[in-house]
């Protein structure tokens, strides 16, 4: 017998059914089918919710990224000088990180074997996310007289994206990773 649900609720645990399936056999090797089979549902349920896979995986992704910049936010304090919140954010790189752990199935998804691709997109999905905060607490930070560099907008986007390639860059340790970032940050801010 069919089980009608709410569509809210429906969409939810497609999207619920199809990261746990992602996260067991990789994204490339599932299909819609191993979804619905997953939530002993029809694939023309699936379809009802989501036009393709890529659209399921899409929707983990921006699920995850909100997710990571909504604990990010949480745990930062915006009310402290610029140069304490530069110093606090680049201490140590599970700061940044832990939030990620938050939810077990997308954390498996993103981060294992074979998924760097994925994991790479999850980092640019996050860093659009987090770039508007980051321009909003530097102009402010320039109205404080605390920096004085000109186009603070910019300055957030440079500082982020350089963040991130600091991040993926290769053959450096968590600490050098943050070492250097903290003191980009201090260069570009001019602190």
């Amino acid at each position: 017998m069919r089980t009608v649900k709410e569509p809210d609720v429906r969409k939810k645990e497609i999207l619920d059914g199809a990261i746990r399936v992602f996260a067991r056999k990789g994204y490339d090797k599932t299909t819609i089918t191993d979804i619905a089979k997953e939530l002993n549902i029809s694939q023309g349920l699936c379809y009802r919710y989501y036009s393709s896979k890529e659209e399921i995986y899409d929707a983990a992704l921006e699920k995850y990224a909100n997710l990571i910049v909504q604990e990010n936010l949480r745990k930062i304090s915006f009310d402290i000088p610029i140069r304490e919140l530069v110093d606090s954010i680049t201490s140590r790189m599970e700061y940044l990180t832990d939030a990620e752990k938050e939810d077990q199935g997308l954390y498996k998804l993103f981060h294992s074997e074979n998924s760097q691709r994925m994991h790479d997109e999850l980092f640019l999905k996050v860093t659009k996310k987090i770039i508007p905060y980051v321009q909003e607490h530097l102009r402010k930070a320039k109205e404080n007289g605390e920096i004085t560099v000109e186009d603070t907008d910019s300055a957030a986007i440079i500082g982020i994206y350089g963040w991130v390639g600091m991040c993926l860059t290769k053959g450096l340790t968590d600490e050098e990773r943050m070492e250097k970032t903290r003191l980009a940050w201090y260069k570009l801010l001019e602190l």
